[in-house]
């Protein structure tokens, strides 16, 4: 079983494009309805719980399902086997990053596939709302979380936990008041740059502990770490980062790999990714597998869910807006934008690396006559 299930989830880390979802969805069909390995009930339980938690959904999925099939070894061989692929991917990018940027005309062309990914992570977010469009109560934390964050005032974590839990409380007081008439009583390896390493592995171990709404409610929290706080990256460097997740298969959050190269090197790396998985991995193999059914008939957790996705959701918003704010009065940003959003929207299944690809090719050609015309 250790054999199959390695090849299968490195095949499926090599091969898996299309984001959490879609990898998620590949698992469904390969697992449980061409194998039936694990029950559709079992299957589908768990990906809604886990939907509500924090931390990347396609590799809390896969170390689920390896958790199930083969116990503690099972999840540590789906878990690699997801990232490694994208692990080494984002790894090569980060070397050669600085070699690339500058041969002529790359640098726009990865301009074009920032453009695409903005509106890709905006298309995202109808999983985030499509249970909540009808709640004015949604809509008025997204407003209230999208304001908060853009000026600061409270960091990401805090909103997305806060008001998860305003609305699990508003919801208690509401129902008790009803009922009762308001009775409402009741370790770091020694590697170089150690003080760096130990803050990036606290940036991304909280990313992954506490940051709600699969591997994409990441980015605004890492954002405002990396790049306006720290600064250690440049907007341009995290925007690169972000993009290269989009491209290469497996979960988005490989992202943290590029962006640990870019501030602390090979051990940078390795520091961001494993941060990043710890939580969940240990969410996956404790637990969780006892706690599922517990979960599921809490009422309270849907409440929760909304909350905490409304505020995802807000912050979402301003982090696609900074990260294509110096871009926003470019022609060419609208044009990429508004097709990738068309295509997606018509034709949801479509490529994502087909669309990022021709994203940066159709901004080459934007540039090339601007430059003609001038």
């Amino acid at each position: 079983m250790s054999q199959k299930l390695l090849k299968y989830f490195l095949k499926l880390g090599t091969t898996g494009f299309g984001g959490p979802l879609a990898l998620v969805s590949q698992m469904r069909v390969d697992l449980v309805e061409n194998q039936k390995l694990i029950s559709p009930k079992d299957f589908d339980q768990a990906f809604t719980l886990i939907k509500a938690m924090p931390g990347p959904l396609a590799f809390q999925m896969a170390v689920h399902c390896g958790y199930k099939l083969s116990s503690f070894t099972g999840a540590c061989i789906a878990g690699f086997g997801l990232i490694f692929p994208a692990f080494t991917m984002m790894l090569v990018l980060g070397v050669f990053y600085s070699q690339i940027i500058v041969v002529t005309g790359i640098k726009t062309f990865f301009t074009g596939m920032q453009f695409s990914v903005a509106a890709i992570i905006l298309m995202s977010l109808k999983s985030f709302i499509i249970n909540y469009k009808k709640s004015i109560l949604f809509w008025l934390i997204c407003l209230a979380s999208l304001f908060l964050f853009f000026y600061k005032i409270i960091p990401e974590s805090i909103l997305i936990v806060g008001f998860g839990s305003l609305v699990v409380f508003f919801n208690y007081v509401k129902k008790n008041t009803v009922s009762t008439s308001l009775s409402v009583s009741g370790a770091l390896f020694i590697f170089n740059e150690p003080e760096k390493l130990l803050q990036i592995f606290k940036t991304c171990f909280t990313a992954g502990a506490l940051v709600f709404g699969t591997g994409l409610a990441a980015f605004p929290f890492l954002q405002s770490q990396f790049v306006d706080q720290l600064g250690w990256l440049s907007i341009s460097v995290f925007n690169d980062g972000v993009t290269f997740g989009q491209m290469t298969p497996g979960p988005v959050t490989i992202s943290t790999t590029f962006m640990g190269y870019k501030m602390a090197g090979f051990s940078g790396a390795i520091c961001a990714t494993l941060a990043l998985l710890i939580p969940p991995f240990f969410h996956m193999t404790t637990w969780f597998p006892k706690a599922m059914s517990w979960l599921s008939l809490q009422t309270w957790i849907t409440h929760f869910i909304l909350g905490s996705t409304a505020a995802v959701v807000g912050c979402l918003l301003v982090t696609v807006y900074k990260m294509n704010s110096s871009e926003i009065s470019d022609i060419s940003f609208w044009i990429i934008f508004i097709l990738t959003i068309a295509i997606l929207y018509f034709k949801p299944k479509f490529s994502v690396i087909k669309i990022l690809i021709c994203a940066g090719f159709l901004n080459l050609c934007f540039q090339l006559i601007l430059r003609f015309m001038s």
